[in-house]
């Protein structure tokens, strides 16, 4: 029996898968995303530079490991331990947990790439545990990873799901979408070592779609090689051969240096069970890509591949030149798989070429040799060759016994296939019922997003409501203000009108009692002229008295005038400027001084001249006069002292008379005009007045800034008059003011 293309070709896509499948773990991961690198030994030497001038920090400890990785990377793996120690314990003594989970991760990597998967699972357990007591995160995804790729290698596939599926978890927490991609990578890998075919593909397919989305070139070459490499174990040749047809121009924009040739090799093996005339073009591609790399054993299995596609042509001699180089390249890299898969093709093809002899040494080589590594495949196939050569020369016993042993490796083979094919159905069920699962999650996603925008369209019509309300409320709080700002405008208007009439009434007072006095007087005056003629002297008496009572007429009218025009705002505007009282107190002086003489009163100005104010002077004037005439009404005979103090930022002016006093005592408190006081009785000769003087005075007191106040012991114990006026600025006063006498009295009796 023969060992057809079909055949050799799958046991070699056996060995490949194993190696294709094996996920990128820390090392590969990191070379991909950083881009273009030169190659390792050059890295290496730059490391090593780097290393020799570094002090002993954490950066000094990331650069050991990374040195630990290329020498790895190099196959040189006692060299990588070593340094790989070095970080691991820098990193302890720095407390970096970064770098002691990346060193033991890195420790277990390179025990896994030697064979020694044992001490490699303890190293990366305890990478996964320090990780987790640490609370260190970086290199917790990296750590799960290369578990996963060990535990799948060692055919634990319940540890390879948990630890992969953890670090798909792990990087989609923290959105690293292409970690996320690799991690689909190889939980395709598992599921293809399972048998679930179906699901291995589904997820290899979203592996390059994440990639894509995130420009992670890398990643997608690995899983569309994956991809065709599943197609390629189910014998879907065209599906492979299309997803290596996606493969192959997206190869130059990785680094990896092996993709090339191996894509070349995969690509190769399609083509030959598609009878594709192209396959061996590819072949001899992949061998020279791997001559190039100094990869023997590749370039072993490549031509063992290489001479199963001759021997599948008819070319027996070529074939059995290309077996026997392929041996010995794999021999010499120990690699036993492949050497028990080139001895079997190689006697196939010595029995093709009629030389059994030869053909049965190597059948035999590959027996033994498949047996001790319990390659079923192989085994199978050189003893169903042993068999048939035995046969032929006639030793029918020993026929029997290599039949036996090609039966029960097909029985083996059988159960596998079942196994692989009861997985296959497994994994269709298993991935309808999760098809089926998304569609009901996508439902009741569909159903709660619909609830959502319903529960987000009653919340905007509460938040409206709500918004309404309190626009509402703040329209009714700025009506209730303006209405309480009307009321008090109201009010205020309502009080200013009551005054408003209580002066009024107090006018009509003043016109009726004081106005008339002086009419019926000056009528009675005529009423005499016209009578027989008056004696002298008793007309000089009456002159004189109707003299006075028109002086006093013409200051009432005066008040009257002034008063009208404050009420009616015909006054003109309030032009306030630096006046000096004692230049006003001395123009009321010097005009009422007549007055004081021919009353017998002594007027006592002391002010010195300093006292300088702010206001209006024609409203002062009036006031002092009004203030001085109301003295001189009412206390004839006495003295009327006039003084000032300054009282901070206002000068204080007294009106002090010696007169009546008021009818009650009267502390010190502001003139009212609703409630101006009385004097306690009349002036000898007088009238009673009803004080339209004060009510002019405190008007105007008020409109040049100042204030009016009254004090009064009581009956027959005076009444002092204050003016409370704002001081001007010292830098508003002219220096070359007028300065008046201190101490100038004005007195009848002198």
């Amino acid at each position: 029996m023969r060992l057809t293309l079909g055949s050799m070709g799958q046991l070699i896509t056996w060995k490949r898968l194993a190696l294709a499948l094996v996920f990128c773990g820390e090392i590969w991961a990191g070379k991909a995303l950083a881009g273009g690198r030169p190659g390792p030994q050059a890295e290496v030497d730059s490391l090593r530079r780097r290393a020799a001038v570094e002090p002993a920090d954490t950066s000094h400890a990331q650069t050991l490991n990374e040195l630990g990785f290329d020498l790895a990377q190099l196959g040189r793996y006692a060299e990588a331990r070593a340094t790989l120690r070095r970080a691991q314990h820098l990193s302890e003594q720095l407390h970096f947990a970064t770098g002691q989970v990346r060193a033991l991760s890195a420790l277990g990597v390179s025990y896994q790439n030697e064979g020694n998967f044992p001490r490699a699972r303890v190293l990366l357990d305890s990478a996964i545990a320090l990780g987790h007591r640490l609370h260190e995160t970086r290199k917790m995804g990296s750590a799960l990873l290369n578990r996963a790729r060990l535990c799948n290698a060692q055919d634990d596939y319940a540890c390879a799901l948990e630890s992969v599926q953890a670090a798909r978890r792990f990087f989609e927490a923290r959105g690293d979408w292409p970690r996320t991609a690799q991690a689909l990578n190889g939980l395709g890998s598992i599921y293809s070592n399972r048998g679930d075919y179906p699901r291995a593909v589904a997820v290899l397919f979203e592996a390059v779609q994440l990639a894509r989305q995130h420009h992670d070139a890398q990643t997608e070459v690995n899983a569309l090689g994956n991809i065709g490499n599943v197609y390629l174990k189910q014998k879907e040749y065209a599906q492979a051969l299309r997803a290596y047809q996606q493969l192959l121009p997206r190869l130059d924009a990785v680094p990896d240096f092996r993709g090339r040739p191996e894509a070349y090799h995969d690509l190769a093996i399609v083509l030959s069970h598609l009878h594709r005339p192209e396959a061996e073009s590819y072949f001899k591609k992949a061998i020279a890509g791997f001559e190039q790399l100094k990869e023997p054993a590749d370039v072993g299995q490549v031509l063992g591949s290489y001479a199963n596609y001759l021997l599948d042509a008819g070319r027996r001699s070529e074939a059995i030149a290309t077996y026997t180089q392929a041996l010995a390249l794999l021999r010499a890299a120990a690699d036993n798989s492949s050497i028990a898969a080139t001895l079997a093709g190689l006697a196939s093809a010595y029995q093709q070429n009629g030389q059994p002899a030869l053909a049965a040494t190597h059948a035999r080589e590959a027996l033994a040799l498949a047996r001790r590594i319990h390659d079923l495949p192989d085994a199978q196939s050189a003893a169903a060759l042993l068999a048939t050569l035995a046969k032929a020369s006639g030793d029918y016993r020993q026929a029997l016994a290599y039949t036996e042993q090609a039966q029960a490796a097909n029985d083996s083979l059988f159960s596998q296939a079942k196994a692989e094919q009861i997985g296959r159905l497994q994994g269709d069920f298993q991935l309808s019922q999760e098809r089926e699962r998304r569609q009901a999650l996508a439902r009741t996603s569909a159903a709660q997003a619909e609830t959502l925008r319903l529960r987000q369209r009653q919340v905007r019509g509460l938040i409206a409501g709500l918004v309404a309300v309190a626009l509402g409320g703040l329209a009714l709080t700025w009506l209730a203000w303006q209405l309480r700002r009307r009321n008090r405008l109201v009010e205020k208007q309502r009080a200013e009108l009551t005054e408003l009439n209580a002066t009024k009434d107090r006018l009509f007072s003043i016109i009726g009692h004081d106005l008339r006095a002086p009419l019926h007087s000056l009528h009675t005056f005529v009423e005499l002229l016209s009578g027989p003629p008056l004696p002298p002297e008793r007309l000089r008496q009456y002159t004189q008295h109707l003299t006075q009572t028109l002086d006093q007429t013409l200051v009432l009218l005066e008040n009257l005038l002034g008063w009208a025009a404050l009420q009616m705002r015909v006054a003109g505007p309030v032009r306030t400027e630096p006046l000096s009282l004692a230049a006003a107190v001395e123009d009321a002086v010097s005009l009422l001084g007549p007055t004081a003489e021919a009353a017998g009163l002594t007027l006592r100005n002391t002010l010195g001249g300093s006292e300088w104010v702010l206001a209006d002077p024609a409203a002062v004037r009036i006031v002092l006069r009004n203030l001085l005439g109301n003295a001189l009404k009412f206390a004839p005979g006495g003295r009327v002292t006039i003084a000032a103090e300054r009282q901070g930022s206002r000068w204080q002016l007294a009106v002090a008379d010696t007169g009546q006093g008021l009818a009650e005592p009267t502390p010190r408190q502001p003139l009212a005009p609703a409630s101006l006081p009385r004097r306690s009785g009349s002036a000898p000769g007088r009238a009673p007045s009803a004080g339209l003087g004060l009510v002019l005075s405190h008007d105007y007191a008020h409109r040049s800034g100042g204030e009016l106040e009254v004090e009064s012991a009581g009956p027959g114990k005076g009444t002092t008059f204050y003016l409370r006026l704002p001081a001007a600025p010292e830098a508003a006063v002219s220096a070359d003011g007028p300065v008046l006498a201190r101490n100038a009295v004005v007195d009848a009796g002198r």
